[in-house]
């Protein structure tokens, strides 16, 4: 017989009060301990229950990495254009993703038909969300960046594009930028690199018998390419980071953007940049072609300042000439123009993907470049810009997380940056048409 049954037992016989009351209170006591004992045990198998689901969801889900990762071929270095999901997301839906957001992007959409063209089917998007996944979103423990970060000690900072993908980002800004389309890229190993520039090159002459020869030295400067940074840094919530249903996560997303961020901000420095880092093409060509009807309205182009700035640029860089202009003008004051025998010097293109056509030379229309009539402003740049050099400092593009410095407040700091240098080192090969002062 147990307690509360023998106290049950002696408090049917008692007779004395006291004794009785003193029988009723173990009672409680010896019941209120039982359902302790009840509950702690309950507890303890729900506990082991849990233990049990815990490790078999863990074992779960090693069998589906190693999986995925057989499936996906990563030890190759690839991934499959019919791959599943990877951790819970969805590879083709990543891909897609990603095509989608380049074609309604104004900027990116024409990176769309170049890969689709070279049978990649954003693969390499794929491969770079895996990469990224694997580095940053998978769990807290795996954003490790050591504090503070210092130059030439990679085992400090946490690199999310490893450096293997360093091309294919490259080439994505490449298709977002005009600049690095078309200009000439500098893989720099320092932060800064001097190239040599021939400016004369050596003269011969005819010289009768008997005459001394002619002498001639060629002459040489050097041009400069001084890295700066370009970088930005974004702040989300570690919930976003956890909820996001967004394919890539909120890292994906950042990718993408700071990508055509950097695109937009070398565009920038090449096309109307200040002086910091770059005076632009558009401020500071080789050659200019100003207005000779002393207008300082756009308005005032000629069909002879077309011809004049094409007169400027040595015939044996016309092969690669381009007109860059903005949409504003070309289409308010370029379109209609008409040489001499009243033909149109503007042939806009009827294809998708085929360049405008002006007095036979392809247009570009880059964003940055001016819209606005004013004083001494160039507006129209004309020739190869290949003269113009964008050096490329660092090996990586790098994404670096910091789950630290705002942990109090459960962010998470996500830090892009970049380092570029820009120079005009050959602008004989290209010119620009200006308003007059005044």
């Amino acid at each position: 017989m147990d307690k509360i049954e023998l106290l049950k037992a002696l408090i049917a016989k008692e007779t004395d009060e006291k004794e009785l009351e003193k029988l009723n209170d173990q009672l409680i006591e010896a019941i209120r301990e039982q359902e302790r004992e009840k509950a702690k045990k309950e507890l303890e198998e729900k506990l082991a229950q849990e233990k049990a689901k815990l490790e078999a969801e863990k074992k779960e889900l090693e069998i589906k990495s190693k999986q995925a990762n057989a499936d996906h071929g990563f030890a190759a270095g690839r991934i499959s254009v019919g791959a599943g999901d990877y951790k819970g997301y969805s590879l083709r839906a990543v891909m897609d993703s990603a095509r989608r957001k380049m074609t309604e992007s104004p900027c990116l959409k024409k990176l769309v038909p170049k890969i689709d063209s070279r049978g990649e089917a954003f693969e390499r998007v794929a491969k770079m969300f895996v990469d990224i996944y694997d580095s940053a979103v998978k769990s807290p423990a795996g954003l490790i960046t050591k504090a503070p970060m210092a130059e030439g000690t990679g085992s400090l900072g946490g690199y999310l594009v490893p450096t293997e993908e360093r091309m294919e980002l490259l080439s994505y800004i490449r298709e977002v930028s005009l600049a690095m389309q078309y200009c000439t890229h500098v893989p720099m190993s320092t932060d800064s690199m001097t190239l040599p520039r021939e400016l004369n090159k050596v003269n011969v002459s005819f010289t009768n018998e008997g005459s001394q020869a002619t002498e001639s030295e060629p002459t040489f400067d050097q041009v400069t390419l001084t890295a700066t940074r370009l970088d930005a840094y974004s702040i989300a919530s570690n919930e976003l980071i956890q909820d996001t249903q967004i394919p890539g996560g909120i890292v994906g997303v950042l990718m993408s953007q700071f990508i055509e961020a950097i695109g937009q901000k070398i565009d920038s420095a090449v096309f109307v940049g200040t002086g910091t880092p770059v005076s632009g093409v558009f401020l500071s060509a080789g050659v200019s072609q100003v207005f000779n009807t002393g207008s300082t309205a756009f308005s005032a182009l000629t069909e002879a300042d077309l011809r004049a700035i094409i007169g400027k640029i040595p015939a044996s860089r016309l092969g690669n000439a381009r007109w860059y202009i903005h949409r504003s003008p070309l289409w308010t004051y370029v379109y209609g123009l008409k040489d001499s025998q009243n033909r149109p010097l503007f042939i806009p293109s009827m294809t998708e993907g085929a360049p405008h056509m002006l007095y036979g030379y392809p247009v570009e229309q880059p964003e940055q470049a001016p819209s606005t009539s004013g004083a001494g402003t160039g507006f129209i740049v004309f020739g190869d810009l290949r003269g113009f050099y964008i050096g490329d400092r660092l090996t990586n593009i790098s994404l670096f997380v910091d789950p630290y410095s705002k942990s109090t407040y459960y962010q998470t700091l996500f830090l892009m940056f970049t380092r570029w240098g820009f120079a005009h080192a050959l602008p004989g090969y290209y010119g620009r048409i200006v308003t007059a002062a005044s």
